[in-house]
């Protein structure tokens, strides 16, 4: 690790970037001095930042809130926390949009626990079928989708069915 460049005696665990005036100065500096700078790392705010709800995503001109706490897009950038349980469903389109952005995906994709494996799998593959018929649908393969459609079928009763 580098010395910090400020009082040149200390190991160096901050690095950051400013930029003022279009002018980039890249600095690397000990916790101490990155105090006494004011060079504040706030991780809530740089996570907020990062994952802020834009509410005009949404809808132009409104501003989304949580008529039960009050809670609003703003206030969610600003505190990254939701204020009640209501917040989960006022703002579930713009956290949505969130999780698109951040992941790439609104649902689990990956390996799951022993106990809950089966049926989340069942539910995947459902989704995954239902995707296929669609596409074939579109494509007119109905013999095809016919055959999508009994797999659906008989995973929603619970038989399951080999791919």
């Amino acid at each position: 690790m580098p010395l910090c460049q400020i009082c040149k005696q200390r190991e160096a665990t901050v690095y950051f970037t400013r930029i003022v005036n279009g002018f980039k100065t890249n600095m690397y500096v000990c916790r101490q001095c990155a105090g006494q700078e004011g060079i504040k790392i706030d991780l809530n705010s740089l996570l907020t930042g990062l994952l802020a709800i834009q509410g005009e995503e949404i809808e132009e001109g409104r501003e989304l809130s949580c008529d039960r706490c009050g809670m609003t897009t703003d206030e969610f950038n600003r505190t990254g926390r939701m204020g009640c349980s209501k917040c989960y469903e006022v703002f579930f389109e713009p956290m949505q949009v969130l999780l698109n952005r951040i992941q790439g995906h609104t649902h689990h994709i990956g390996k799951n626990p022993n106990k809950s494996g089966s049926r989340q799998s069942n539910e995947l593959q459902i989704v995954q079928l239902k995707q296929e018929l669609a596409d074939c649908i579109r494509n007119e393969a109905y013999e095809r989708a016919a055959e999508i459609r009994d797999k659906i079928k008989a995973l929603q009763m619970g038989k399951g069915v080999n791919m």
